[in-house]
């Protein structure tokens, strides 16, 4: 009995073990598969199911059911015809070399039959239309636009547009048919115009494009041949021509049926004249001109385009008041790969055959590679050995497939709406200039809005920026922009950057204004294609913090850096001699004993014969260059007078009354002056000091052409901002670190680094010194606005300070190991040392402003006296003359960059502020450029604050 009890025990027990056993593995199984389909709704992982595809795909070329056909300057992509023919009797079908017959029935079935031969037969379609595009836009709303002060009225019914037009606010109004046979076609999405290869039909001076209607025409499965196409609309006419661009070009233009003839002398200029008052049109067919680069065009009316891409702009005027039916027809655009038309126009000219080469051309998932040899103006040719075309299916690994969170449609500014519910930048924002900074919204790919709307990192980020600094910053700018001759708008480019210089909020921007802003109603279209294609051209550029060219070079401004690489080298070396210099001790024959400056008269270019025997201070005035391999080939100078004589190094003495560098009664000459007086012999000169040996190879005594990194100028430069990427840095770096050179994504939210171009590497031959010494005046050296703006800064909070978009709070406490360190670094037995350096700096860019003969008195002379005794500031010129987008009277890049220490009390400034101003293609030097904009806008803040 006690044995069956014991039995039946025991196997209870067991069950309810194994019952217990199952719960748990069941619910471990849910457990772990709901964390699976958690982990995939984030992340999917795709195995690549397109081998059968492929297999498929090389089973009918080689069958001849699918052929490349050449044109001699395109390629597309013929297949048998999928009919009703191929359905009943496919032995019937023409393949690539003929009649398909018993042989070719399973290549035929497999095309047109098959769910693969299906997919194949759209991504033939796919790769045929990528090639050839015919598109329309016109501005017809421009007249109505541009007399109403808001705008025009957007398609939604509730918003407007007038800054820019956004997409989709003003839909295409054009109908397309086949002008064959008269069939309706639809249009496709935009983002089939590829910017790059039609950029030279986005327009600057333009306004109020609607959006494009975009068709791919119909290709001939046999041939791969595409016809004309008809486009028409009904349109109302004002006071305005109305312009029309389109993508490819137009063949015919008929008014109410008529046929309309166009003057090819006829010029857009002689349409605006007579628009409103009689029936004119000009009609201009342009390509895309390869030798030039992207974005340049040139007329091609009745040549062959020999494959680049086409578009054609009309301009048309009618009596006001008229209504017309207006219809065009126009031939597709035929775009082939650059490469190839390099190719063919070199062989126009007589170049030779290239025998190996090929080009590739893909789209989709066909690839195909073509002898360049087979490609002649002229020559077809149709299937694989004629063309020399093979053609391959792209078959990728397993695909990772991000998915994607809920667009963010607000940027926190106050209370101030930045982005609209489509996350399209607002006209209130764009009204205070957040356009260049933002870009056109999330839409606008690789900007600072994007950038910060899909972080990841939390929603709605809260921007820095003061919107009563944006609005003040922008209006100082446009108070005093000005193109020549009076004209609204030229190549002029104006920035002004204001960054808080105190406490933990040091670094972060208040205002970042750049001029010119858009033309009144550009569509985003032109400003995204402008931005992407030709950034010198686009109003989104981001100047204020990317450098694209001699814009960047920041003159004088410079030499703040230059004088602390030089206090910090002689804290650390402890050189008597340069303290000497910086300090003001040491005489004028001292500090040209010490430099290597000279007696000579330089002319304009630097050339020199020095004179070694004379002595005279005030005629010690020039620094001679080593070239090369020796010999002297440049004598650096201070600026001549209208007389055309140089000043010596003693034109830096003055005492401390005169100077406003400490209150020594007898004339000195250190750092405080040489700054004040921006003199380009002493900073030269230190240049030259601190790194010329570093240049030169030992062994030969001759310049070296390699890397250099250990520049002690180019160092300092790197500490406020750096000058190459860093690895480790990207690594620490969120995506909330917008405007910084390490920012980890791609786009303009990151900055230009600050580059001192004498430590890269440079052809033989080339003196490498001269670079060195123009970079100790800032001239060969590459800086944004920015970039200054933060060297401003550090100046006046005493510590190293890097910009910053988004709030501490929000981006995190910084893994920057040089952010926040003291400007100059020294032990405690020189820290004296250390903050003296530093008070000469600061006292010098004091004296900029308010002691006769700074470069940049007169500009503040008339503010009041309390607000003038709180401004500091360093000046800056560089020589731009000769860029191809240049006005005629802007020769330099004009700077004052610095920053407001105010005064207890001192009305509409609580805190410290930096600021760099930087007018491009200027007509004059910093100080007299950018110095009325900096004052205008700490006035305006001074009387705000009264």
């Amino acid at each position: 009995m006690k044995a069956r009890l014991f039995s039946a025990r025991h196997f209870q027990i067991v069950v309810l073990s194994l019952l217990a056993g199952i719960l748990y593995l069941g619910a471990h199984f849910f457990a772990d598969t709901f964390r699976i389909n958690r982990i995939w709704m984030e992340r999917v992982e795709i195995p690549s199911a397109l081998a059968f595809d492929a297999a498929t795909f090389d089973f009918l070329v080689d069958g001849g059911a699918i052929w490349p056909v050449r044109d001699g300057v395109s390629v597309a992509l013929g297949h048998a015809p999928c009919n009703t023919l191929a359905m009943r009797s496919p032995e019937t079908v023409t393949l690539v070399s003929g009649p398909a017959g018993e042989a070719g029935r399973k290549y035929v079935r497999e095309l047109c039959e098959s769910a693969q031969g299906e997919r194949i037969r759209q991504e033939v379609a796919n790769f045929n239309q990528s090639y050839r595009i015919v598109a329309i836009s016109d501005n017809r709303e421009a007249d109505n636009a541009l007399k109403s002060k808001e705008g025009v009225a957007c398609a939604d019914g509730v918003s407007t547009a007038k800054l820019f037009v956004p997409p989709r606010c003003l839909p295409n109004k054009w109908e397309a048919t086949i002008a064959a046979d008269g069939r309706v076609v639809q249009s496709i999405s935009t983002a089939t115009i590829s910017q790059f290869d039609y950029a030279f039909l986005a327009s600057e001076t333009e306004s109020f494009f609607a959006d494009w209607k975009v068709i791919t025409p119909v290709i001939d499965t046999q041939t791969g041949e595409s016809g004309e196409y008809r486009f028409r609309t009904t349109m109302a006419f004002g006071e305005m021509p109305v312009s029309i661009r389109t993508i490819g070009a137009v063949r015919s233009i008929s008014i109410n049926g008529s046929p309309l003839k166009t003057d090819p002398v006829t010029a857009p200029e002689d349409v605006r004249e007579a628009a409103g008052q009689r029936q004119l049109a000009s009609l201009a067919i342009y390509c895309a001109d390869d030798s030039r680069g992207t974005g340049h065009r040139v007329r091609c009316e009745g040549e062959s385009p020999r494959g680049r891409p086409t578009g054609s702009q009309i301009f048309l005027s009618e009596p006001k008041g008229r209504v017309v039916e207006l219809e065009l027809v126009i031939e597709p655009s035929i775009r082939i790969d650059r490469g190839l038309r390099r190719y063919l126009a070199r062989r126009e000219t007589g170049a030779p055959e290239a025998t190996d080469e090929k080009v590739s051309l893909g789209f989709g998932r066909i690839r195909v590679a073509c002898a360049l040899s087979g490609f002649e103006v002229g020559r077809s040719a149709k299937g694989g050995p004629e063309t020399g075309c093979d053609l391959n299916w792209y078959v990728p690994g397993n695909q990772r497939v991000e998915r994607q969170s809920e667009p963010l449609t607000g940027l926190t500014l106050r209370d101030l709406p930045v982005l609209d519910s489509q996350g399209a930048l607002t006209q209130k924002a764009f009204e205070l200039g957040l356009g260049p900074l933002l870009g056109l919204g999330t839409g606008d790919s690789g900007s600072v809005a994007a950038a910060l709307t899909r972080t990841g990192e939390g929603e709605n980020p809260s921007l820095t920026l003061n919107p009563d600094y944006q609005q003040k910053a922008l209006a100082a700018l446009a108070q005093n922009y000005k193109c020549p001759k009076g004209e609204e708008r030229c190549s002029r480019r104006a920035d002004l950057v204001i960054l808080d210089a105190e406490g933990e909020d040091a670094g972060n921007v208040l205002a970042i204004a750049s001029l010119p802003q858009p033309r009144t109603g550009m569509s985003s279209w032109d400003i995204e294609t402008l931005e992407l294609t030709a950034s010198s051209k686009s109003p989104l550029a981001a100047y204020a913090w990317r450098n694209y060219d001699l814009r960047g070079t920041p003159g004088s401004s410079f030499k703040l850096i230059t004088a602390l690489a030089a206090s910090q080298y002689v804290i650390d070396s402890g050189d008597k001699g340069l303290e000497s210099v910086l300090l003001g001790t040491a005489s004028p024959s001292e500090i040209a004993d010490l430099f290597g400056i000279v007696a000579t008269r330089p002319s304009f270019n630097g050339r020199c014969k020095p004179n070694y025997d004379e002595r005279d201070p005030k005629k010690l005035n020039a620094l001679p260059i080593p070239g090369a391999r020796g010999g002297i080939v440049f004598c650096m100078g201070n600026s001549a007078s209208s007389a055309g004589v140089r000043s010596g190094i003693s034109h830096i003495l003055e005492t401390g009354v005169e100077s406003g560098c400490g209150d020594a009664r007898t004339p000195r000459g250190g750092m405080c002056e040489a700054i004040k007086r921006s003199s380009n012999l002493y900073f030269a000169g230190i240049a030259m000091y601190l790194d010329a040996d570093k240049l030169v190879d030992p062994e030969t005594g001759f310049e070296h052409t390699g890397l250099v990194t250990d520049l002690l100028l180019a160092r300092e430069a790197e500490r406020f901002f750096p000058a190459a990427r860093n690895s480790d840095a990207v690594e620490r770096k969120s995506a909330l670190d917008v405007l910084d050179v390490n920012y980890p994504a791609t786009g303009r939210g990151r900055a230009s680094p600050m580059i001192v171009e004498a430590g890269l590497p440079v052809p033989p031959g080339e003196p490498r010194r001269l670079r060195l010494a123009r970079g100790g005046i800032g001239l060969s050296v590459s800086a944004s606005p920015l970039a200054m703006a933060s060297v401003a800064a550090s100046v006046a909070s005493g510590k190293v300070v890097r910009p910053h978009l988004v709030p501490r709070a929000e981006r995190g406490p910084t893994d920057d190991p040089v952010e926040g360190e003291p400007l100059l670094i020294a032990p405690p037995e020189k820290q004296a040392l250390a903050d003296r350096f530093l008070r000469d700096i600061r006292d010098g860019m004091g004296a900029v402003i308010r002691k006769r003969g700074g470069t940049s008195r007169s500009a503040f002379a008339k503010i009041p006296a309390e607000l003038r005794e709180s401004v500091f500031a360093k000046t800056g010129t560089a020589p731009v003359f000769g860029h191809s987008n240049s006005p005629p009277d802007g020769r330099y890049a004009s700077w004052l960059v610095g920053y407001v220490d105010p005064q207890a009390g001192l009305p509409g400034f609580d805190q410290k502020i930096a600021f760099a101003c930087r007018v491009a293609f200027s007509p004059s030097y910093g100080g007299s450029v950018c110095g009325p904009i900096v004052r205008d806008f700490l006035l305006a803040l001074y009387e705000a604050g009264k």
